[in-house]
């Protein structure tokens, strides 16, 4: 599996804000209040922070898988561990996306099939790249890119005409543990980076190569604090009531008064671009069990991870509130571990064979 620099970048870029303007800025703006913008931009630090780690991953071990660095720092047991544990938690990851999503198509487009089956076909290209794994989603992200920049600059653009900045004053006004408590709770939205440590041994790490990562992450980053700014100073106050926020925020824009419906292409293109990250922890927790099984084991495994969560997507189809609590409370501190914690050992204390050399 080999994805160059650039491919990496884009993927990290197009997975970033795909779900990050749905149901987080209302859940932000729970607690937050004003500062939904400041609860955002501790979560991306903290993102930031992992992408750090995964960079320095992939320096001290060049050409080398995730699961070779822990084979070689825990043995292949160990190894496997992990990877099950990875498996497990990719498939969990998964679920908040697939909700939301399947709600927001639900309600911004006034759909009156039934959910399961409107939301079928989605499950169908999970699977379909669940087979062709990373390598083809980093290939299709340079196209995705695309439509998910003219989506974001659309949005950004027709949601300005509604801008109010004294909404947002005075700046962190709001208690911090309170800003905090957001943070903590929106977490289930973030970790992407992580993703790039999967592609560990597959990318290039030359000297001054992976700074498109950095550019990638950081712009993506800017894009959702700014209209998570513009959320709170559309709405001010009614900000914790108004869920699928951005379809809401564009469709105020006096530009619109006498024209055709532009924020229904902007809309429509960020539902095609957010299939790559609905797609991506299904695609890497196949990738895990691929790992644990043999590469033979790669049709059951997504078989088995897509229609497991196709069967929860249709048994709590109307409970999407209450999975997000149940998941905030007890698996948030999991995906801190996991997505956080075990990276950062992997980088300080994994092993490396003599004579490996680290790219400076």
């Amino acid at each position: 599996m080999t994805v160059n620099n650039r491919q990496a970048a884009l993927l990290l870029f197009c997975i970033v804000p795909a779900s990050k303007f749905l149901l987080l800025p209302a859940l932000y703006a729970g607690d937050a209040a004003q500062d939904v913008w400041l609860a955002g931009l501790i979560n991306f630090l903290a993102d930031g922070a992992l992408l750090a780690v995964v960079i320095g991953i992939i320096k001290k071990y060049p050409g080398k898988s995730l699961f070779d660095v822990l084979s070689d720092t825990l043995g292949r047991g160990g190894a496997k561990t992990v990877y099950a544990l990875y498996a497990v938690f990719f498939f969990i990851y998964a679920l908040v996306p697939l909700f939301e999503h399947k709600k927001f198509i639900e309600i911004t487009l006034y759909e009156t099939t039934p959910s399961v089956i409107t939301f079928l076909p989605a499950f169908f290209v999970i699977f379909y790249l669940c087979l062709k794994g990373v390598k083809i989603m980093a290939r299709t992200a340079e196209f995705m890119f695309r439509l998910i920049v003219a989506a974001l600059a659309a949005a950004v653009f027709m949601s300005a005409f509604s801008f109010n900045p004294f909404y947002l004053l005075p700046i962190a006004r709001n208690p911090l543990n309170l800003t905090l408590k957001a943070s903590y709770g929106g977490m289930l939205w973030y970790g992407q980076p992580l993703a790039i440590l999967f592609l560990a041994g597959g990318i290039k790490g030359e000297k001054g190569k992976l700074k498109g990562l950095i550019l990638s992450f950081a712009a993506a980053s800017l894009i959702c604090v700014v209209v998570f700014a513009f959320f709170t100073g559309i709405f001010g106050d009614l900000a914790p009531r108004k869920t699928y926020a951005l379809p809401k925020m564009m469709k105020y824009a006096v530009v619109l008064s006498n024209m055709i419906r532009f924020d229904y292409l902007a809309v429509l293109l960020l539902v095609a671009a957010s299939v790559l990250s609905l797609s991506v922890p299904s695609v890497l927790a196949t990738e895990c069990v691929e790992k644990l099984v043999g590469g033979k084991g790669k049709w059951i495994a997504a078989v088995a991870i897509v229609g497991a969560q196709f069967a929860v997507i249709a048994a709590l189809h109307s409970k999407t509130w209450d999975l997000i609590s149940a998941l905030q409370k007890y698996f948030t501190p999991a995906m801190i571990a996991l997505a956080y914690i075990v990276p950062a050992l992997v980088l300080f204390f994994g092993r490396k064979r003599d004579g490996e050399k680290t790219i400076s």
